[in-house]
């Protein structure tokens, strides 16, 4: 084994008790300790049909949330709140991950503000369909209306508030 060899099996070592059960879970799912992984090139370009994969499922699973409320109404509002659910948490982990090995993919300075509005605008769709498909009744709808408030609010906090951290770093740049 030459040296490269050796850098990367270091790279790539099973996961460490000390590492916590958040990291071992996510180094066994992602089947991290695989010889697969020692070869720069194939890393490289998993890790880039990884992330493109990410992206399309995010996307794919958001706007189907998005059909299944407008179209199925009441009757698809569990299955459109589930598929909403698992697609936040898909990107969620991916997001703790990273940041638990020290990047931050959410650095302004590689954020783009104007790729995030179609996104918001397909999440704030979502949110106006799950009140048109909201039961009616006291609990229910409010339930709905509340959540959906919530929800656009947040949309639009993230958005200004990736705007500003932006403009600031790059003034910091400067």
């Amino acid at each position: 084994m030459n040296q490269h060899d050796e850098a990367l099996e270091q790279d790539h070592e099973p996961p460490r008790e000390q590492d916590g059960p958040f990291m071992r879970l996510a180094e066994g799912i992602g089947d991290l300790a695989s010889p697969f992984y020692r070869e720069e090139r194939q890393r490289d370009v998993w890790n880039e049909a990884s992330a493109v994969g990410l992206q399309v499922a995010l996307w794919l699973g958001t706007a189907a949330a998005t059909a299944m409320v407008w179209i199925g109404g009441r009757t698809a509002l569990p299955y459109a709140l589930t598929t909403f659910t698992v697609t936040g948490i898909a990107s969620w982990f991916a997001l703790a991950y990273a940041t638990r090995l020290g990047v931050r993919a959410d650095d302004p300075r590689w954020f783009q503000a104007r790729r995030l509005v179609p996104y918001a605008v397909l999440v704030l769709a979502f949110l106006a369909g799950v009140v048109h498909a909201a039961p009616t009744g006291a609990f229910g709808s409010g339930f709905a209306v509340g959540a959906t408030g919530g929800g656009a609010v947040a949309v639009v906090c993230a958005v200004i508030g990736t705007v500003r951290a932006r403009r600031r770093s790059m003034r910091t740049t400067d």
